[in-house]
């Protein structure tokens, strides 16, 4: 028995077929991303409202509250777990009302000078940790060696 291509496709965009893709995308807003409904080392990136699945690099996990490959702690993935897809924030004052992908904008956290915040698309500041021993530098917009950071805590 043959089996056209374009059967194969069509039945393949009908088993991945995912209501959470906005049927049309917005060139002004950055592509949407969900999480995987069973792997949590998948993602989904919608286009034109169907879901196109992508893998997390090796030892990663789908963030879904972040929007980003992971570590497993802090991924808190359980896969066939529809993730809550409402905001979990307002927006910020601290971050621009048009989110530019090319600039991205970081703030210092408050108190820790290991964590930082970085603005997501829709204006949300999103808690960061630096790797263990460094600290945020406002300076360069990267985590840094402590000497170099000057951050007082």
């Amino acid at each position: 028995m043959k089996v056209s291509a374009s059967v194969v496709l069509l039945l393949a965009a009908a088993v991945l077929a995912d209501v959470r893709c906005p049927p049309q995308d917005d060139p002004e807003q950055p592509p949407v991303l969900l999480a995987h409904p069973t792997d949590c080392d998948k993602f989904l990136i919608c286009n034109h409202g169907t879901p196109v699945v992508s893998k997390c690099p090796p030892g990663l996990l789908w963030n879904d509250s972040q929007k980003q490959c992971d570590y497993p702690a802090q991924a808190q993935c359980a896969p066939g777990v529809t993730p809550n897809t409402e905001p979990a924030s307002k927006p910020s004052p601290n971050c621009p009302p048009e989110y530019d992908p090319d600039h991205m904008v970081y703030i210092p956290h408050e108190t820790d000078c290991g964590k930082y915040y970085i603005c997501d698309p829709y204006g949300v500041e999103l808690e960061q940790t630096c790797p263990s021993g460094l600290h945020w530098n406002p300076v360069v917009n990267y985590c840094d060696f402590p000497e170099l950071a000057q951050c007082e805590e």
